[in-house]
């Protein structure tokens, strides 16, 4: 049996050219026998994107809004997630490069019913998304559930609300006295950290990267 300590400590797998937390890449023969069925609904986000913020919000669309139904269980268990446990970072970043992560999905929305969601739209208009996510999975609900949803997958309650923190998780794989799962739940607070030489490089890289796509992004509200 692998201990959660034996988990943090291993070096980032290669797998697919890709660099993979332990965790992950210790179950992948599971992840790749895994067929999906017609109606299931995949939420294909790179990490700390707002993951479980959508997670909670389609929950509550798919339940009419009735908080006291999704409180059934831990997001964990009501969206089942491949990222298990992220060990501290080496040479190499999990999961990948971001953009092309970004763009290999907007290129799948040539074959595949896919909605597209920026986080800043979300944080700027959570209703007009929110009504985007609901047209999208086939539901029509009045103004007071969409209202509802808003209120409580709003950061102060998501933050405040243990089945949706991941403070059900042990100190060995999330200390959040080091760093809480949830964080600022802000926008453009990369101004607090980047320097100039270091914004002008990322803006060079970005447009680079960018070239020749319709995807774009905005960085602050």
């Amino acid at each position: 049996m692998i201990s959660p300590q034996d988990v943090l400590r291993k070096n980032l797998k290669m797998v697919h050219s890709y660099p993979i937390t332990y965790a992950f890449a210790n179950n992948l023969e599971k992840c790749e026998q895994f067929h999906s069925r017609p109606d299931d609904i995949v939420i294909a986000t790179y990490p700390k994107s707002g993951t479980t913020w959508l997670s909670e919000i389609a929950d509550m669309v798919l339940n009419d809004g009735d908080v006291e139904k999704c409180k059934r269980d831990f997001i964990t268990v009501k969206v089942p997630m491949l990222e298990m446990a992220v060990p501290g970072l080496r040479t190499s970043v999990a999961y990948g490069s971001w953009f092309n992560h970004v763009k290999s999905w907007w290129k799948k929305k040539e074959e595949h019913p896919i909605l597209f969601l920026h986080y800043e739209d979300m944080k700027e208009n959570p209703k007009q998304e929110i009504k985007k996510i609901t047209r999208f999975l086939e539901k029509n609900l009045n103004d007071k559930i969409l209202d509802d949803i808003i209120y409580h997958t709003s950061f102060e309650m998501m933050k405040n609300n243990p089945l949706v923190n991941y403070t059900h998780l042990s100190n060995t794989v999330l200390n959040h006295s080091k760093s809480p799962f949830m964080r600022k739940g802000t926008t453009g607070d990369w101004k607090n950290y980047f320097t100039v030489a270091q914004n002008e490089k990322f803006d060079a890289i970005y447009k680079k990267e960018m070239s020749g796509s319709a995807l774009q992004f905005r960085t602050e509200i």
